[in-house]
């Protein structure tokens, strides 16, 4: 380059093809300015070997969040969390349980009254009472909840628990009771829970019912029990089964099976139970009614038996199965009954008398398309969107 001659702007050195697209590609956090001879400045420019050590410019502020994105800061695995920073967790929901003890058919029973806030604290607003049975390691519900709104302290309540006998003229005798419990609150009794028929007593005697014909326990699986029975000339098998749900809760249903044909008694019972449900056993019996044709009708009552925990003290235990015919006591309560259990064996239809029209076979079942309008009402004509469809099709296709 001759002495005095001045460098134009397309005269300007250039580095290598490499490294102008590195630098082009590379963000960086310092810039060196460069003037010109024309004393324009530009913002990227190319270092020449010629130019002098220069210092580096002051840091540059980011003001775009596109020019510049922040990384979160690391934290230790093993790093304890802020209680401070942590969202306030919500309260567990709190429900209150007041317990009554008495005995009544020589049987110890408890009285759960459970008093549930709707949000789940002891404030003023909506509260669900619900009434259960204890017998040692059985829990049962009484009746259905009750709703009501309290202004006081649910945690301070007082009731009124009790039972008085019912009719003397039933068996087993001494096992029938009535029930009331009553919420008492600032001089005010309010009664929230009453039931007629709580059937509950220790040993009972069944044999005092007249006519009655006892189940018999035929086999233990697992998690079902099955109990044969002679119910109108008419072999039937009872099956109670039970799932357990969670924790003490199990659901229990109850069904009858009989010559090929089942069908449900009892579908929802929650028991909450202690230990092996294995332990507890039912006792079924049914009670023929007079009916036309005989043996048609029956009474059904199905029985809770749980039997008594032992004597703790090993020597008044071993006095007890020294005395003759001793056996091991049990609660018996009644969960379930029906006076129209129909089901019998061979029954005589033609006793009905001699007005009897007795319909006759007109031949085989017929096998047909399930979606047949002729039996989605059935019996009696189609109904009119099933016609209205049926004649839409039949248009559509004569179109």
């Amino acid at each position: 380059m001759a002495p005095g001659r001045h460098l134009a702007d397309d005269d300007e050195v250039c580095p290598t093809y490499s490294v102008a697209m590195s630098r082009s590609n590379t963000v960086t956090s310092t810039s060196t300015s460069y003037t010109t001879t024309s004393g324009s400045s530009s913002d990227v420019h190319w270092y020449s070997p010629f130019d002098a050590p220069r210092s580096p410019a002051p840091l540059r502020s980011f003001t775009s969040q596109a020019q510049l994105r922040r990384l979160p800061t690391p934290k230790p695995l093993h790093e304890p969390a802020s209680h401070s920073a942590s969202p306030s967790r919500r309260p567990r929901p709190e429900r209150y349980i007041y317990t009554y003890t008495l005995t009544a058919g020589g049987a110890p029973l408890q009285f759960l009254i459970s008093v549930e806030p709707a949000n789940g604290r002891p404030a003023p607003g909506k509260y669900t009472f619900r009434l259960s049975l204890k017998v040692y390691d059985v829990e049962r519900p009484i009746g259905e909840a009750v709703n009501l709104r309290l202004t006081v302290d649910p945690r301070t309540l007082d009731f009124a628990v009790f039972l008085f006998p019912g009719k003397t003229n039933v068996a087993p005798a001494g096992c029938l009771f009535s029930l009331r419990v009553w919420l008492r609150v600032n001089g005010v009794d309010h009664r929230i829970f009453g039931e007629d028929e709580l059937w509950v007593g220790k040993d009972p005697n069944f044999a005092a019912v007249e006519d009655a014909v006892c189940a018999r326990l035929r086999s233990v699986a697992p998690a079902a029990q099955v109990y044969d029975a002679l119910v109108g000339r008419a072999r039937v098998q009872f099956v109670v089964r039970w799932a357990h749900l969670g924790a003490r809760l199990y659901r229990y249903s109850v069904e009858y099976d009989a010559g090929g044909v089942a069908a449900p008694l009892v579908d929802d019972l929650r028991l909450l139970v202690d230990g092996d449900p294995r332990r507890l056993t039912f006792h079924l019996y049914t009670v023929p009614i007079r009916s036309v044709p005989a043996g048609a009708s029956h009474r059904l009552r199905v029985w809770l038996r749980s039997p008594l925990p032992r004597d703790d003290d090993a020597a008044a235990a071993q006095a007890q199965a020294q005395l003759p015919g001793a056996e091991r006591s049990y609660v018996y309560q009644r969960l379930w009954k029906s006076d129209a259990f129909k089901i019998g064996g061979r029954l005589d239809f033609e006793a009905l008398g001699p007005k009897l029209m007795m319909g006759r076979p007109a031949g085989a079942a017929q096998t047909v398309p399930a979606e047949s309008w002729e039996y989605r009402g059935a019996p009696g004509p189609p109904s009119r969107e099933a016609y209205q469809e049926d004649t839409e099709k039949q248009l559509l296709e004569l179109a």
